[in-house]
């Protein structure tokens, strides 16, 4: 029996990477089920956010398979969370695409202390090989035509390699 029913993964997952795929591992083993909340998801085709909704909803519905999590794909459901303009607006439309859930996980500290202020569980992984699993610097790579590979599980690879690296050279 796992620690708790659902569990709330909160990133921006621009793009989805092993760090990541780390936190997700994470929240299988302690929940039942995991709602995977993808943030600004109003945001695309920016510096901070070249993917739309869609492409990293995709990112992330194809790491069942390809990263040896086969038989999960129903316990995760991934919903859109868009920024509004203030934090209490933010926390009724979490809640109200969500619904419940018992811990939040999450290495954004803002994301962190609005739901530890409204009472919710919180739970920090862990930052896996922070120095080279962070999305600013992984953008970064693509964008100069570093080695980024690596970073990102394989399926993420091939999605990046076919629909944004031409992309980026616009920002």
């Amino acid at each position: 029996m796992k620690e708790f029913k659902v569990a709330l993964f909160i990133g921006r997952f621009q793009p989805f990477h092993k760090g990541h795929l780390f936190s997700l591992n994470k929240c299988l083993e302690m929940a039942e089920r995991v709602i995977v909340g993808i943030g600004s998801s109003q945001e695309s085709k920016t510096e901070n956010n070249p993917w739309d909704f869609e492409t990293r909803k995709k990112m992330i519905e194809s790491l069942p398979v390809q990263a040896g999590l086969s038989g999960v794909s129903r316990k995760i459901q991934i919903v859109a969370i868009p920024d509004t303009p203030t934090d209490e607006e933010w926390l009724r439309d979490v809640v109200k695409k969500v619904g419940k859930f018992d811990v939040v996980v999450s290495h954004n500290d803002w994301v962190l202390s609005i739901m530890k202020a409204s009472g919710y569980r919180v739970f920090e992984s862990g930052l896996y090989n922070r120095d080279e699993l962070e999305g600013v610097k992984i953008r970064e790579l693509i964008r100069n035509g570093g080695e980024w590979k690596n970073r990102v599980p394989e399926e993420v690879v091939r999605q990046i390699d076919v629909r944004a690296v031409e992309e980026f050279n616009s920002f």
